[in-house]
């Protein structure tokens, strides 16, 4: 028995006594101690000495050596690292890692070969630490390489984040493009420099092609959106000639594709302009599925569209177990939780809380120029107790809806809260977003794509005018156990046409005027079961 737990012991003490012995025997794992890192600066703070040269001769030994495992034993100054392929970094806890040296204005770390339609490098891990981007001390972007990011990694398969931090990068924390198999796991964005406030700091965004992407538990706070999926981005358009085509806007190897087969299953917000963004112009994205999402935002909950154009390819998305709340009353322009528009085949939103909103927003937005096929709302609950939050409808649809199905909703309201608003509005009403869009703006500025020419300081597009006429269409609305109080209808119906309407199951309270049709709006076929009314 004591010979058997001598073996156990020595066992299970290996690893932690191969950090503290002489130079590992095993070449393919290298301790940046013992190879001569002077590991004298600080993850925070910064300073001390520029070890780059010698963690990137390291880092190059990995493709004679066939794979390469870097330990990282304490905090290095670099001015940006390339990785290679079947690399490892690991560091011991979350003040080991590597702080960018001022005025690098490189990623902390990007891949050895970039690429726009190969993956060239693959099998590329971090595990722990802290990566600070110093981003109050780069440029924003840099003609010729892009946006300066935390990581950039462009062309690439099988990466793996885990218990990392990353800090204050100049732009996105992590920028991945054309990549197939990337995990993130325990994962802690800090990415907003207060002073001086920097634009575009993002947390993950991820552009495609890419395929099979996981992450579970990522929390923080970032100036501009916590998580971006976006096929296609700002970076690739139509051009006069009607051509979808990619500019350099993001650096020389940001590509655009579709995304597919994404998991996302815990996030936290501590605060961000925007929660989860997820675009496509022309590319697919399809087979999403996003939950437990919690925390605070400013401008955005959770923005779906082309970006500003027509299109839009969605396929298959859902989310459930959502409890965004806004940090601020009415900041941006056009404040939302759900914003939707392009072409979706189904979008079901499950479970979604609205928990004492500090204005009128709708919870979820159909934008003119959407054509939605089904669009599913299981489970919402509403809780109102502000009075700025009652004139907006929890469901504005402004777009093309087939089959619309909302069930299971509580809308409680306290005794403060007027009377007004609805559950479900077609609004004739666009004031706010044509000035958003702002239409009709006379000065342009060139372009190589975005048509030529665009307005300045405009997120319009030719056809924006044209999709702000477009007449709301409800084929099929289908409501069913609806509980709500001290709203003026559940269903304020003021422009456009709904084919048949079901009622199942709706108990109302202090609802004045359940159906609301007004103007030359039609309703085709109203049905219903049971209904009860105080």
């Amino acid at each position: 028995m004591k010979h058997t737990l001598t073996i156990l012991t020595t066992l299970l003490l290996a690893p932690l006594a191969a950090l503290h012995a002489a130079p590992s025997a095993v070449p393919r794992i290298i301790i940046a101690s013992e190879a001569g890192a002077k590991l004298d600066s600080d993850v925070t703070k910064g300073g001390g000495t520029d070890d780059t040269a010698l963690i990137q001769g390291i880092l190059d030994r990995a493709p004679k050596l066939g794979s390469l495992k870097l330990v990282v034993d304490g905090a290095i100054l670099v001015k940006g690292l390339k990785v290679h392929s079947n690399t490892t970094i690991e560091c011991l806890t979350s003040d080991c890692g590597f702080f960018l040296a001022d005025h690098a204005d490189q990623p902390i770390i990007r891949n050895a070969d970039p690429s726009l339609t190969e993956r060239k490098n693959r099998n590329l891990a971090f595990l722990g630490g802290t990566y600070n981007g110093n981003g109050a001390k780069q440029a924003h972007d840099v003609p010729g390489r892009g946006w300066m990011t935390g990581f950039a990694l462009h062309g690439v398969e099988q990466v793996t984040f885990r218990d990392v931090t990353i800090k204050n990068a100049t732009t996105f924390a992590v920028h991945m493009t054309n990549w197939e198999r990337a995990v993130f796991e325990n994962i802690d964005l800090d990415n907003y420099t207060k002073e001086p406030k920097r634009q575009h700091q993002c947390g993950v965004q991820v552009s495609g092609p890419g395929r099979f992407l996981s992450m579970r538990n990522i929390r923080g706070e970032t100036q501009d959106d916590f998580i971006a999926l976006n096929a296609d981005d700002g970076h690739v358009d139509w051009n006069q000639a009607g051509e979808f085509v990619r500019n350099d806007s993001f650096g020389p190897y940001a590509s655009f594709g579709p995304i597919t087969d994404v998991d996302i299953d815990g996030v936290q917000i501590d605060g961000a302009e925007n929660a989860i963004r997820i675009l496509s112009r022309q590319s697919r994205v399809d087979r999403f599925s996003i939950r437990n999402v919690q925390g605070y935002f400013s401008k955005y909950g959770f923005f779906l569209q082309p970006h500003w154009r027509s299109g839009g390819d969605f396929g298959r998305i859902t989310f459930e177990n959502i409890d965004m709340r806004p940090l601020k009353p009415d900041h941006g322009p056009l404040p939302f939780v759900f914003f939707l528009a392009g072409h979706f085949e189904q979008l079901t939103l499950r479970n979604i809380h609205s928990h004492m909103p500090v204005d009128s927003r709708p919870v979820i937005w159909v934008q003119p120029h959407a054509v939605i096929d089904v669009l599913s709302v299981e489970g919402m609950q509403i809780y109102q107790k502000d009075p700025h939050s009652a004139k907006a409808p929890v469901i504005q649809v402004d777009g093309q809806v087939d089959l619309l199905a909302v069930r299971d909703v509580t809308l409680y309201r306290a005794k403060e809260v007027p009377i007004d608003g609805a559950l479900i509005r077609t609004d004739p009403d666009k004031t706010k977003l044509k000035n958003y869009l702002r239409v009709g703006t006379s000065q342009t500025k060139p372009n190589p794509t975005n048509y030529g020419n665009v307005p300045l300081d405009s997120r319009g597009w030719p056809g924006a005018q044209a999709s702000l006429e477009i007449i709301p269409k409800i084929n099929r609305l289908h409501l069913s156990n609806i509980s709500a109080n001290r709203i003026k209808s559940l269903l304020q119906h003021d422009i456009g046409d709904i084919g048949h309407l079901q009622l199942d199951n709706v108990m109302t309270t202090d609802v004045p005027n359940p159906i609301s049709v007004g103007g030359d709006a039609k309703i085709g076929e109203i049905s219903s079961t049971k209904k009860s009314e105080k």
